[in-house]
């Protein structure tokens, strides 16, 4: 365990969860119409610029702005999801990417020992995913519950998260590659220096919480 883990305030929790849950978010299914509006609304682009800057990505989160903006909302959510589709649900499973560890972990098969992990982590922190059909060793649940365990203080909890999730370097690498000037590829450049900042020894300077700024 870190000691960003261990020393970190509540306020850096706070933003960290809420960064883990909102990449969770984006990964678990494309954003939207109401998501893509408040993502372009001039919120949710200072709340993007922000995350941006805290994990060091601004270009990661600059792609993202120009996409989001390359028409309508409606647009753009067909558009989204279309490539969302392609990328984690393709046709040619040789030509997609699987967003979940048991694919990644070198056990060479789906429904794979992360799950039952996954399973039992869901299990201390009470969490039951009801009305979700992933597989929890998806990296959408994983980030989710990594923010679910940093918001109730469990450092414990949230390191053997950060453990589950060390096969997102094979996987967010292969996504920049698959889809490099994309907003999937965008968003693993983000996921990738998540996970660099939360297993560093040191928080960022910048804190990502702002009292005049209001989150997405």
């Amino acid at each position: 365990m870190t000691e960003f883990l261990v020393d970190m305030s509540e306020e850096e929790a706070a933003d960290l969860a809420f960064m883990a849950e909102f990449l969770a978010s984006l990964l678990l299914t494309p954003p939207d119409r109401d998501c893509l509006q408040a993502l372009r609304s001039m919120q949710g682009q200072v709340s993007l610029g922000r995350i941006g800057g805290y994990l060091g990505e601004e270009t990661a989160v600059d792609a993202i702005r120009q996409i989001l903006t390359a028409g309508s909302a409606e647009e753009v959510a067909v558009s989204l999801e279309r490539r969302h589709t392609a990328l984690f649900e393709g046709i040619f499973r040789q030509r997609s990417l699987p967003p979940y560890a048991s694919a990644w972990d070198g056990t060479g098969r789906l429904c794979g020992p992360a799950v039952g992990r996954m399973q039992q982590i869901l299990r201390d922190l009470d969490i039951h995913l009801e009305g979700s059909s992933e597989m929890p060793d998806h990296i959408g649940i994983q980030l989710a519950t990594l923010a679910e365990a940093l918001r109730r203080g469990r450092p414990d909890i949230a390191a053997r998260l950060l453990d589950e999730l060390d096969w997102c370097a094979r996987f967010g690498a292969a996504l920049i590659k698959a889809d490099d000037t994309g907003f999937y590829g965008a968003l693993a450049r983000l996921v990738l220096a998540f996970k660099t900042l939360m297993t560093a020894d040191e928080a960022a300077a910048q804190p990502l919480h702002d009292p005049a700024t209001a989150r997405i």
